[in-house]
């Protein structure tokens, strides 16, 4: 479907945001993603996978993205102005989603980069607060910059906020794989009361994977909700 756009702002010259029209007949679960792209005359241009970062009950569709310079997508998608249209697909999906997960005790949002997408959304659903006792958010980046997208609303909404950065000075400094071991998140963690969702680069994500499943942990998916999810489309 063809949707205008309502409202662009960029961050960095790496990162921007960007907002649509929502129909009415566009549904979509928290953590969900579903296909972006442009539509020109004799040209071909690849459609991506992108998680919303509005919420299910919002008026309006979100994106955060990355920009590209030879990107096939994003080297367009960047130039994009109000009032434009894009392709937004009717079909969301993905496993990221609490729906996948076992409710209860703490649950754990693990982010690096762009990969806070997801999170945004789930963070935007009244329903987790009714699921969970306390809702961690853990977000890497390379700049403090970075951040400055959604750092307020996740302050605003989160139990507790972990904004780590990994190429500058900050407070929290590191990968969250440091932050594990050096036990600054999920220290006495354990599956009956941690539900861990994990959303990153490919790199991350299987190693995540692989740290929590040797933990203990077992990954949920829609036949069978587990002690911790990723989205199984974006890994190998």
């Amino acid at each position: 479907m063809l949707v205008k756009v309502t409202e662009v702002e960029h961050y960095t010259d790496r990162l921007f945001r960007f907002k649509t029209e929502r129909p009415v007949s566009f549904r979509f679960a928290a953590g969900e993603f579903t296909m972006v792209g442009i539509e020109k005359q004799n040209q071909t241009i690849p459609k991506r996978a992108y998680s919303m970062t509005s919420g299910p009950y919002d008026d309006f569709i979100e994106f955060l993205s990355i920009k590209v310079a030879d990107g096939p997508l994003t080297s367009i998608l960047q130039n994009i102005k109000v009032g434009d249209e894009i392709y937004v697909g009717d079909k969301p999906t993905g496993t990221l989603t609490i729906a996948n997960l076992e409710l209860g005790g703490n649950l754990w949002l693990l982010a690096t980069g762009t990969g806070i997408a997801p999170y945004v959304s789930i963070l935007r659903d009244p329903d987790l607060f009714k699921s969970f006792d306390r809702v961690n958010v853990v977000w890497t980046t390379r700049l403090i910059s970075e951040q400055v997208c959604f750092k307020d609303l996740i302050t605003k909404t989160a139990s507790n906020f972990y904004s780590s950065i990994t190429r500058e000075e900050s407070d929290l400094k590191g990968r969250i794989q440091h932050l594990i071991k050096d036990e600054i998140i999920l220290k006495n963690a354990c599956p009956s009361n941690d539900k861990i969702m994990i959303c990153g680069s490919i790199d991350f994500n299987n190693e995540m994977k692989e740290y929590f499943n040797n933990k203990g942990w077992n990954e949920g998916n829609k036949k069978m909700a587990g002690t911790f999810v990723q989205e199984r489309a974006f890994v190998s």
